[in-house]
């Protein structure tokens, strides 16, 4: 018994341990956002993304060609270094046929690290020739919101519920619907406005549908066997969802591991994660045409 109660208390001490080395102003580990949330809900966020886009509107991208590229990525973490962060601005921004990139969540790591993310966006960061108008469009990961950093996240890039268009010279447009499930849930509010969405969407002359977003659905191994992922119950809604409507790619991240799932016509994709510290780190290059074509590109000799 003396030993059991012994053992009991070292799992206590190391817990507590954990909570106390996961605060402070260089913290990467939110114990209490993990478990209780520090940032508003989702059906808060959706509000208030909501609100912005009713202000802001919906974008329309005009792309530089038929057959243009996306470049995706996810799973950064940034905290101190971002050399493949930068090394992926750089690449997106001077590739001449790709109109915008997309960054599917888990942008930063920890507390303080958003300043990051606009210093390496800044034009002088860059070469003169490649400080084009820059287009990303970011996604919101579970890491984005802990230490109540979801107020840094809306300041930073305005809204984590959102679709945009890409219209190519031709007039042909695909479009893009981001949502929000930064911790493993979509919320009613926002399962109702990707139905409306959709079923908008599917009315229209559109050439291809994407949707993003950074909680992964399906899950082969246990590399994130800790993290938050959908139910069971939403996750077969959303894919009714998808596949009724005529989604043709699902992108995701959340998982750090490559997946590729066929779901009726639509393919479902977890994009590897690229931290600074991966030691198999990729991107996704997309060429958009009349197929939706990808490879994904090692940035394994970027450090």
């Amino acid at each position: 018994m003396k030993k059991n109660i012994q053992i009991g208390l070292g799992s206590l001490f190391l817990v507590l341990g954990s909570i106390f080395t996961a605060c402070g102003p260089d913290a990467r580990l939110d114990m209490v956002g993990m478990f209780a949330g520090t940032s508003p809900t989702i059906d808060k966020r959706f509000e208030q993304s909501m609100e912005y886009n009713k202000q802001a509107g919906y974008a329309t991208i005009q792309a530089p060609s038929e057959n243009y590229h996306v470049y995706v990525c996810t799973d950064t973490h940034i905290h101190h270094t971002r050399k493949r962060w930068e090394h992926f601005i750089n690449a997106y921004r001077g590739d001449e046929l790709c109109p915008l990139a997309v960054h599917l969540g888990d942008i930063i790591d920890a507390t303080t690290d958003f300043g990051y993310i606009e210093e390496a966006l800044a034009p002088q960061a860059l070469s003169a020739e490649l400080a084009k108008q820059d287009t990303l469009m970011a996604v919101c990961g579970n890491h984005d919101i802990y230490f109540k950093q979801w107020e840094q996240f809306i300041q930073t890039f305005k809204t984590s519920s959102y679709y945009f268009v890409v219209e190519t010279p031709a007039g042909k447009k695909d479009l893009f619907v981001v949502f929000d499930s930064a911790d493993g849930t979509v919320g009613r509010k926002q399962l109702a406005w990707l139905s409306e969405t959709l079923a908008w969407a599917e009315k229209q002359e559109f050439r291809h549908i994407v949707a993003c977003t950074h909680t992964n659905f399906f899950k082969r191994d246990n590399s994130q066997g800790h993290s938050s992922n959908f139910t069971q119950e939403e996750t077969y809604a959303l894919l009714n969802l998808f596949t009724e409507h005529g989604v043709d790619m699902l992108w995701t991240g959340h998982d750090h591991s490559r997946e590729i799932t066929q779901v009726k016509n639509m393919t479902s994709i977890v994009v590897d994660s690229m931290k600074d510290e991966d030691k198999e780190p990729y991107y996704m290059l997309v060429t958009m045409g009349e197929k939706i074509e990808y490879e994904f590109v090692s940035v394994a000799d970027i450090h």
